[in-house]
């Protein structure tokens, strides 16, 4: 099986390409900096026109990194009939671009498989510049989140290609929900510096974030104070082994 990785400078899709790289697979790599591609035979180029790169490979893991659906139909067009995985969100239970880019990838194969996640622990990243001075200064410290581990994610991805997954929706978490302000807490430790979390106006951290984004991020922090993201188990489920804590993440990062 040849499989095509898009995304593969990022978080997840490096550990997908090493470790099927490690199995023995045929990796063909889709990067717009070839200098930055982690192996595997590389294509340059972009995934709003993956076309070339999806010429003769058998599989795709896919990610679209863009905040709208527009331009994915001509995207996944070259997918047709190949094994994909596709890297979606939580979000997509409830509609919104996420769905819309699930139902392009049903339309042009039979063979997909949909990886839900919640969030990526590398994510908290931003928070470290102002954890290294002992304080983060943010809003919604209670917001409980089951951000996910990348190489859990990327672990997921080789299952399905390499296994029987196809037509399935996996929801991929961490083992736990963490308080934002636990997650500093745990940053700091990391680190070698403690640090604390203060909270941060909403009107604040609109400017900070911007209009746009805080619109959306807000509210929905907002609502994992007493709503917490849910924590599956079907990372240990596919995988065989459990799901990585967030304190292995940071210790990884740090330590």
């Amino acid at each position: 099986m040849k499989v095509l990785i898009t995304g593969a400078t990022g978080n997840t899709g490096r550990h997908v390409v090493r470790g099927l790289l490690d199995q023995g697979a045929d990796v063909r790599v889709l990067v717009r900096d070839p200098a930055k591609a982690p192996g595997g035979e590389v294509v340059q180029g972009d995934i709003t026109d993956p076309a070339e790169a999806a010429d003769g490979v058998d599989a795709v893991y896919f990610i679209w990194p863009f905040y709208s659906a527009e331009g994915i139909d001509k995207a996944v067009k070259p997918f047709k009939d190949k094994k994909v995985v596709y890297v979606s969100s939580a979000a997509a239970e409830d509609g919104g671009f996420w769905a819309d880019v699930e139902e392009a990838v049903r339309n042009v194969t039979d063979d997909w498989t949909f990886l839900r996640i919640t969030g990526l622990a590398t994510n908290t990243l931003g928070w470290v510049p102002q954890a290294k001075t002992g304080k983060v200064r943010a809003p919604y410290g209670q917001a409980k989140r089951s951000l996910v581990h990348e190489k859990d994610v990327a672990d997921m991805a080789i299952k399905a290609f390499t296994e029987d997954h196809a037509r399935q929706i996996y929801l991929v978490t961490g083992p736990e929900a963490l308080s934002q302000e636990d997650q500093v807490t745990i940053i700091g430790e990391a680190l070698g510096t403690p640090a604390k979390w203060e909270e941060q106006p909403e009107q604040e951290a609109t400017l900070q974030l911007g209009e746009e984004f805080a619109k959306s991020a807000l509210p929905y922090w907002a609502s994992l104070v007493d709503d917490p993201e849910p924590v599956s188990l079907d990372v240990a489920t596919v995988t065989g082994h459990p799901a990585r804590s967030f304190e292995d993440w940071a210790r990884e990062r740090f330590s």
